[in-house]
């Protein structure tokens, strides 16, 4: 149906509109013009800022080194990241917005080489990392030093802008599913569908023609499993995959490859420390695979073990990094469940 606005209703909205726009305009003159766009960019994607010169040199060996170092756990190489490179010259307003920003500078009177790390600083979302070096020497040494922290710097700021948008937009039925069964809930991004939901174990996924990501939960009492290390919680994942995930072939099943090391470290995310496995599975007794990543939770205090996952199969894909990203971040999105 047409809606006819009479005069009366014209200058009633228009009357709004301009106090609405007042009142904007007043917040962005007290706030010292604070407004401040979304960073744009996807994750995985560094803006280097770095003057040709320096970037011909070490430093530009070293710095590709950094951030075009291998993606981990994957079956064929992918760089950690990909880089965009322009002078300081170029650095105006149409890059200030990037997502991700390491600006590189040498200046001989600095006191001392430093790194500096900043958010949001142009951008919502946005993470700006500052190398100052006095001389060459100075900067390998503080990139040799720092190249860790800076990479895990942008990974989880990545991981924290994608974690944000999961659980603003998320598919309801998969997000309700695993709440109505576990202490704890993950928000699933749009497309996710409920693939398996019994009483040991529950399996999400998201099929694409070309692609499919995966996600499974379960949880069980300590006395379940027999131990913590590495080893231990390998063999309890394909005891768990033979039982819960079988191949399309008759008698075939998920387990890990195990011609590929799997790394292992620990996070910390949604108020727990986690255990986290990275490696390649396969299906034994068919050809599939792909990269996963897991995380494992001991909780003493309630006598509970949980356990995530997040995979991906997509053989035709040249770049999984971003799927693994992707499936990570539902793992992220943990957050225990108040019973009471």
């Amino acid at each position: 149906m047409k809606l006819k606005y009479t005069l009366p209703t014209t200058i009633t909205v228009a009357f709004v509109l301009l106090v609405l726009l007042n009142l904007c305009t007043t917040s962005c003159v007290n706030s010292g013009g604070a407004y401040k766009p979304r960073a744009l960019g996807a994750p995985g994607e560094v803006l280097l800022v770095i003057d040709s010169p320096y970037w011909k040199t070490q430093a530009g060996k070293v710095l590709k080194e950094l951030l075009e170092s291998d993606f981990p756990a994957l079956p064929q190489i992918e760089p950690l990241f990909k880089r965009t490179r322009i002078t300081h010259e170029q650095f105006q307003k149409q890059y200030k917005t990037h997502r991700n920003i390491l600006r590189v500078s040498f200046n001989p009177k600095e006191r001392e080489n430093r790194v500096d790390y900043e958010r949001n600083t142009w951008a919502h979302n946005q993470r700006v990392i500052d190398v100052v070096a006095k001389d060459m020497n100075g900067f390998v040494n503080i990139v040799n030093g720092h190249g860790l922290k800076i990479c895990d710097y942008f990974y989880e700021g990545d991981m924290a802008t994608l974690v944000k948008a999961y659980n603003r937009s998320y598919e309801a039925l998969p997000t309700k599913t695993l709440a109505d069964r576990y202490p704890f809930e993950l928000k699933f991004p749009k497309g996710f569908r409920v693939k398996k939901n019994n009483a040991e174990f529950s399996w999400f996924s998201f099929e694409r023609i070309d692609s499919h990501l995966g996600v499974f939960a379960h949880a069980c009492s300590l006395d379940s499993i027999d131990g913590f290390e590495a080893r231990d919680l390998i063999q309890y994942r394909n005891d768990m995959l033979q039982r819960q995930v079988p191949g399309s072939a008759p008698g075939s099943f998920m387990t890990t490859e195990e011609r590929f090391p799997v790394t292992v470290t620990e996070k910390i995310f949604g108020g727990k420390t986690w255990v986290e496995l990275r490696g390649l599975w396969k299906v034994q007794g068919d050809f599939m695979g792909g990269p996963f990543v897991s995380y494992f939770h001991r909780d003493d205090k309630n006598n509970q073990f949980i356990m995530l996952e997040g995979y991906v199969h997509a053989p035709q894909k040249p770049n999984k990094a971003n799927f693994v990203r992707e499936v990570e971040a539902v793992l992220r999105t943990f957050k225990t469940i108040d019973l009471q």
